[in-house]
């Protein structure tokens, strides 16, 4: 395994998160589709199993920065980063933000402030590369997900019509270093 990106300790233990590597796909690809079966089960229309493949999770190893967020050796979560994203941001697009993605905490670790925490390495992260800001989107029709970015920091850009499926821009702007 490689080095840990940050540690962080809670009362139910130590989580390390740590950079994905192609050894790591098959645990992404896990993560991903158990959370979107979480999702349907609990009747919300963000994510389907189907969307995700091992061919995608390499597109996103090629492409992306990949964190996995351990906890004795079990994938706890995980999270993408990019460093633009023309396909949701159109115009508004820049390279000097941090873009993120596929954010996800395995649902038997939910409630436990650990999204939070890689929001917050995220931040520092991009803070420490010179970033301009922290970007991500956000489907409209689940207001919950939406006020759980608005409350760590994140304001509202704008709604943006991806072919029907409605998403929210929002941004943390950085102060000019």
């Amino acid at each position: 395994m490689k080095d840990a990106a940050a540690t962080f300790s809670i009362p139910q233990g130590r989580f390390e998160l740590r950079k994905a590597g192609a050894e790591q796909a098959e645990e992404m690809l896990h993560l991903l589709t158990e959370a979107a079966v979480v999702m349907e089960q609990q009747g919300l229309k963000q994510w389907h199993p189907s969307l995700f493949t091992l061919e995608l999770m390499n597109q996103y190893l090629a492409e992306r920065e990949v964190y996995i967020l351990w906890h004795e050796e079990k994938a706890a979560g995980m999270f993408t980063l990019q460093y633009g994203d023309p396909a949701y941001w159109g115009e508004r697009d820049d390279p000097g933000f941090g873009y993120l993605h596929r954010l996800t905490v395995r649902f038997s670790y939910r409630g436990l402030g650990l999204g939070e925490k890689m929001l917050s390495f995220t931040e520092a992260y991009l803070l420490s590369k010179g970033a301009k800001g922290f970007r991500l989107d956000c489907v409209s029709h689940l207001p919950t997900l939406n006020d759980y970015y608005q409350r760590h920091g994140f304001q509202f850009v704008a709604e943006q019509d991806m072919g029907g499926r409605k998403v929210n821009l929002y941004e943390k702007t950085f102060p000019s270093q």
